[in-house]
């Protein structure tokens, strides 16, 4: 199973109500298929606001996934946090849709 990205509003750290039942289920499979490996939260952001900003915002998302993975069980032990701001962007055109698609935080097993 695949786990699936968390996406944020435009400028947001907060986890959308509509993302939380994907939160719920990248736990899940965390603690059951998963449960031998970490988990590296990659926070990102689409290209507007400095560097400092974009990296400071990736963060904050990734720290608001990770509380949320362990409200639902998920040992704080097993996670880990990267931000990469602006520079791994998922896609390059400069469209509202491509923005959106920029604005997520990314989950990497780790052994």
């Amino acid at each position: 199973a695949k786990l699936s990205s968390v996406y944020f509003d435009f400028d947001q750290f907060s986890i959308k109500s509509s993302m939380k039942d994907s939160v719920s289920t990248d736990a899940a499979l965390v603690n059951g298929d998963a449960s031998a490996y970490g988990v590296k939260l990659e926070g990102n952001c689409d290209e507007w606001g400095s560097d400092e900003y974009n990296f400071a915002l990736g963060l904050k998302r990734a720290n608001a996934v990770k509380k949320e993975l362990v409200a639902n069980g998920v040992p704080e032990s097993r996670i880990s946090m990267v931000s990469y701001g602006e520079s791994n962007p998922a896609c390059s055109n400069k469209t509202q849709d491509c923005w959106s698609k920029n604005r997520r935080v990314d989950f990497t097993l780790l052994p």
